[in-house]
């Protein structure tokens, strides 16, 4: 077995900072396969923190029979970390590590360590983020990181297989770099976490709402927008802007930025218990059958489920799954609604998180972090 180590002077950013404490370890492995069954582990690489440096360990198995060693050397540096930050090590290198440890005997705790997966946290924010895939090096790519490793875990399971019958210190090379630009890329990738953090938050954080007049292009008339300043608890490394159907959002440093067209004008409201109202086409409305009888029979007709509905004039914000109700429509009932802006709304800060919280979770897929 042979254990390399580097020392690295610790980033000084807010993300590091804020995710990469004293006790907190980053890991990646590398194996001759997928099955865990038949197949071992021969690199395991390990960054710590220690004070104001990253301490960098690489455990190297020669041979198939160094990987216990491996394994037991790897646990003794983890006896003051708390925290475990991977890359999809929950749906493969903790199992794979944990099969292997009992097959050949060993007894660990994994239960212990809080963690954060970097996939799975960020898997979600792929589309938001407009990424063609969910992989480490997309998202390496997407905040500017370089790397001189070209070969991917798979690929380099043929060179370890040579190496293990005729070592060579070039294969031996390529292992290590590909493994230490993992476990160092993931350090790296700590900025993307602000995206998720910010959709996360319990309460958004309001710094300005106020209803503003617009002229979109091609407009004739003005027109109605809701705009909303957030603060974000951590920057944005990267300006993004998305527009979904009836919201765009600008996230931008330390700030996201939502413009939400307000509707102006007549929609309506349906009833939903049809059969017990009456249609009056003249009024084109519906009212209840207890007020129906004061009305001339050739002028109502029995209520459907399209026809039951009253009109309302006013301005009316988008949203979905009928989040605040009533519910008014445009039109036939469909899965975008309306409900009425009411003079107070910017200022009952309750009522205006709820919506923004809930425009913000149209962005993503929502998978929180498990930390």
């Amino acid at each position: 077995m042979e254990l390399i180590h580097h020392t690295l002077p610790l980033p000084e950013d807010d993300y590091t900072q804020f995710y990469f404490k004293n006790n907190t370890g980053f890991f990646d492995i590398e194996t001759t396969g997928f099955s865990s069954k038949s197949n071992f582990v021969y690199l395991i690489g390990l960054i710590v923190r220690q004070m104001e440096s990253m301490e960098i360990y690489q455990f190297f198995a020669e041979n198939r029979r160094e990987e216990c060693r491996i394994l037991n050397a790897f646990h003794e540096k983890l006896k003051d970390v708390h925290t475990l930050i991977h890359f999809n090590g929950t749906g493969f290198d903790i199992p794979f590590l944990k099969q292997r440890e009992h097959i050949l005997g060993l007894s660990f705790s994994w239960e212990d360590y809080a963690a954060i997966d970097l996939y799975k946290t960020t898997a979600p924010l792929a589309g938001f983020l407009h990424l063609p895939d969910r992989k480490q090096k997309t998202l390496e790519a997407f905040l500017n990181i370089s790397r001189k490793d070209t070969y991917t875990g798979g690929e380099l399971i043929h060179i370890y297989r040579q190496y293990e019958k005729q070592p060579e210190e070039s294969a031996k090379s390529l292992l290590l770099l590909h493994n230490y630009e993992d476990i160092l890329g993931m350090t790296k990738l700590l900025p993307i976490l602000s995206y998720s953090a910010f959709f996360h938050m319990d309460t958004p954080r309001v710094k300005t709402a106020s209803l503003e007049e617009v002229r979109p292009y091609g407009a004739s008339l003005p027109e109605k927008e809701l705009q909303v300043t957030l603060e974000a608890p951590l920057p944005f490394p990267k300006q993004i802007f998305t527009e979904k159907d009836f919201f765009r959002i600008v996230c931008r440093e330390n700030c996201a930025y939502l413009f939400i067209p307000v509707l102006e004008g007549e929609l309506r409201f349906y009833y939903d218990n049809y059969k017990d109202y009456y249609y009056l086409p003249q009024e084109d409305m519906a009212v209840h059958k207890s007020l129906a009888s004061f009305v001339d029979k050739s002028h109502r007709t029995k209520a459907t489920a399209g026809t039951c509905y009253t009109r309302r004039k006013g301005l009316f914000l988008p949203q979905r799954k009928n989040w605040f109700s009533p519910c008014f429509y445009p039109g036939k009932k469909q899965e975008l609604s309306y409900f009425e802006y009411q003079e107070g709304f910017l200022n009952d800060s309750k009522e205006l998180c709820l919506y923004i919280k809930n425009i913000l979770s149209l962005c993503i897929i929502y998978a929180k972090p498990s930390i």
